[in-house]
């Protein structure tokens, strides 16, 4: 049998098993022969999670105290304890969002990195979500986010409908999310709705802050069912914060860690805890939930507390404890691998005469029998019977393709140990944040693209709603009719004015408030994203100025379309103009705003200050008071409505019919026998003056500014963590 044969019957061979055997069969050739399996590729590999001695201090109290752990594909690890005792703790130290004072974390014998953080899913408790958006909406805008280019539209929409049909959400897929104020989906389909986002990435750890909390029994029940199966079927390796769970839903679980204190008072499994208590001598009341009963103890007296703590320390020179947690475990596994890649290195460079960076794994894995180095098919169904063994495998990025190639086996104890090919090769087990670079699943323009789309879908219920047209237009009318067809007198100047600078006053705080008030729930969603490597920052940020501009500026142009004709439109150019300016002041104080709302957590500090800034803004602005003192006239250039209102003003009175002086005229310029006022006498009655292009200059800088701090607000002093 020549190499591509023997390529073709491994690759056969493999399909021909379920997917959790297939990925655990290791198909051996001869050592000189690279073997690849193109079907696997494709697919997210098995992870096996250990975590050991993880100790956490915050403000110099201890939360979490020497608590280790393993997980393996395709169980379900429930961490159990009372409020207070660290679970979401652990949580985020096994997500890499909390830094640990000792102990590690290994995914697959790789130390927690940058890379393998992009790869976790960690599902909240809090189910954050855009209220107005569909479930189904929420799903595909996720789907295209965070699922790679390579794949089309369709097979981006093929996942969602998969994920949908696995976590049963197809009744409810069309109705909107919903909040306290709108209804919309239930509690428990939002759980579902909240771990589908996660499960579209295909992840191979996921991790679940109290997905049952807020659920009735059933729904609990449906939900945890759901993840079981997902663990099962696909392999996944799945850790599950509970409170208190139910009977039904506390045998579901392979392993048990429970926490007291801070610290394990058991980890096993989870048929074997009844015998755990049972041998300390609380012997669990017959027909009685194990849940409930362990729970009672662990919050009993600080002496119950220490028996059992120190009973969970004891098991650990037990023969069935894992290996993996033994404190030398992963040291002496790196000295094997560390020969073996030596005379890996030695061998290869005489063969081929080059040699990759590589890097070594050990596995000890039940191995059948093998014939002229494949598998055969009596070695799978024999699996369980062999002796365990170790085995090191090199992987040789200087190969065009990541390959295994098996080089030694060693008769020892070994836990069964899941490698990613798709992995870096070069990445060794004591891989650094520092040298592991990350891969952002989908371009800039994707990202661009479709945030400008979702961005528009979920601001346009809230920014066009019924409400603000009906209080635009009838603004709009109001306008109008309070300032209908004003003659180009000097008695009319003042009203002009009025209505100017009521028009840019008003927009501006219904801009800014807006901007404001719809900041503070929409980055918690992205915050979310964020640390799930969703997207870039950057794209998010164009996107959301991009996204939401048609919609800003659509009721301030219908308001100035209703109210400027009614005041006496003459010239299309100045209706145009006036326009412009208005949106551009709409736009400059949207921008304040996302400013503003970025810098302040508080809500209630934001708008204090909003309502400062506004204020003097319009104090400052040139109509409500022009005799300023010197000592506060650089107030002035620090206002937006100023600049606006000067170029309306600019516009309105060059451009169209001049203003006629009044007999009695307050204009030392009318007493020269003028039958007009000059426009730079009624703007320099206003305060300072600038030319129109000034104006504009200094609110589009405005504009710039307060763009680009509200980015270095976000991206370096409003991080998540």
């Amino acid at each position: 049998m020549d190499a591509h044969d023997s390529e073709i019957y491994q690759r056969d061979f493999i399909s021909s098993y379920p997917r959790e055997v297939a990925i655990k069969l290791w198909i051996e050739s001869a050592p000189s022969t690279a073997i690849h399996f193109p079907c696997l590729e494709q697919q997210q590999r098995p992870l096996e999670l250990v975590f050991s001695g993880v100790t956490v201090t915050v403000d110099k109290r201890p939360i979490l105290r020497d608590v280790s752990g393993v997980v393996r594909p395709g169980e379900l690890l429930a961490v159990m304890g009372p409020s207070g005792c660290g679970k979401t703790t652990l949580l985020n130290c096994l997500s890499g969002r909390v830094k640990l004072d000792s102990g590690s974390i290994r995914l697959n014998r790789e130390r927690l990195n940058k890379r393998w953080k992009r790869r976790i899913c960690y599902v909240l408790q809090q189910d954050i979500f855009f209220p107005d958006l569909t479930l189904r909406q929420t799903l595909e805008y996720a789907a295209r986010l965070r699922l790679p280019d390579s794949l089309s539209y369709a097979q981006k929409m093929q996942y969602v409908d998969h994920i949908i049909d696995v976590l049963d959400l197809g009744a409810c897929q069309d109705t909107i999310i919903g909040d306290y104020i709108k209804r919309g989906l239930s509690g428990g389909e939002k759980k579902r709705a909240n771990i589908a986002c996660e499960l579209l990435t295909n992840p191979s750890l996921m991790l679940l802050d109290e997905p049952t909390s807020g659920l009735d029994s059933h729904s609990a029940y449906s939900l945890m069912s759901c993840l079981k199966r997902y663990a099962e079927k696909e392999g996944k390796t799945v850790v599950v914060t509970v409170h208190q769970p139910s009977s039904q839903i506390f045998h579901m679980f392979n392993k048990l860690l429970l926490l007291c204190n801070g610290q394990t008072a058991y980890f096993g499994h989870v048929d074997k805890v009844v015998d755990f208590f049972n041998n300390i001598g609380l012997t669990v009341i017959p027909q009685y939930n194990p849940a409930d009963f362990i729970l009672e103890q662990v919050k009993g007296s600080e002496e119950m507390k220490e028996k059992i703590i120190a009973a969970s320390k004891d098991a650990r020179n037990l023969p069935d404890y894992p290996q993996e947690l033994l404190p030398d475990y992963f040291t002496n596994s790196s000295n094997i691998c560390d020969k073996y890649i030596h005379n890996y290195q030695e061998s290869h460079l005489q063969t081929n005469g080059h040699i990759g960076a590589s890097s070594c794994h050990c596995q000890g894995e039940l191995w059948g029998g093998a014939r002229n180095g494949h598998a055969t098919t009596h070695s799978v169904h024999q699996l369980a019977a062999k002796k365990p063994v170790e085995m090191c495998a090199v992987i040789d990025s200087g190969a065009q393709t990541n390959v295994y190639t098996t080089i030694a086996m060693k008769d020892e104890e070994g836990k069964t140990l899941w490698l990613d090919n798709q992995s870096h090769a070069s990445s060794s087990v004591s891989s650094s944040d520092d040298d592991v670079s990350w891969q952002w699943p989908t371009s800039f323009w994707t990202q661009f693209k479709v945030l400008s789309q979702r961005n528009f879908q979920e601001a346009r219920p809230r920014m066009l709603s019924k409400l603000n047209w009906v209080q635009t237009v009838a603004l709009g009318v109001l306008a109008g009719l309070l300032w209908f067809q004003l003659e180009r007198k000097e008695e009319s100047l003042h009203d002009i004015q009025g209505w100017m600078f009521f028009s840019t006053t008003y927009w501006m705080l219904f801009a800014h408030f807006g901007a404001l008030s719809s900041f503070p729930p929409e980055r918690e969603v992205i915050n979310k994203e964020r640390l799930s490597g969703a997207y870039r920052l950057s794209a998010y940020y164009l996107a959301k100025m991009v996204g939401e501009l048609p919609l800003t500026i659509t009721l301030p142009a219908v308001y100035h379309l209703i109210s400027y004709p009614m005041l006496g439109f003459h010239s299309a150019t100045v209706f145009l103009t006036l326009l412009g300016f208005l949106l551009l002041n709409t736009i400059v104080a949207q921008s304040v705003g996302f400013f503003v709302g970025a810098s302040c957590m508080d809500m209630q500090v934001s708008i204090t200050i909003s309502a400062l800034y506004t204020l003097a803004t319009q104090l400052f602005g040139g109509y409500l008071a022009t005799n300023i003192s010197p000592w506060l006239k650089w107030m002035q250039y620090l206002s937006m409505v100023h600049y606006a209102y000067q170029n309306m003003q600019i516009v309105e009175f060059n451009e169209r019919t001049p203003i006629e002086c009044a007999e009695q005229s307050k204009f030392d310029a009318c007493t020269n026998s003028t039958k007009y006022i000059p426009v730079s006498a009624i703007l320099e009655a206003q305060g300072a003056c600038l030319p129109l292009w000034a104006n504009t200059l200094v609110l589009l800088l405005f504009l710039l500014i307060f763009r680009i701090l509200g980015y270095i607000v976000l991206r370096y002093f409003r991080r998540p963590k």
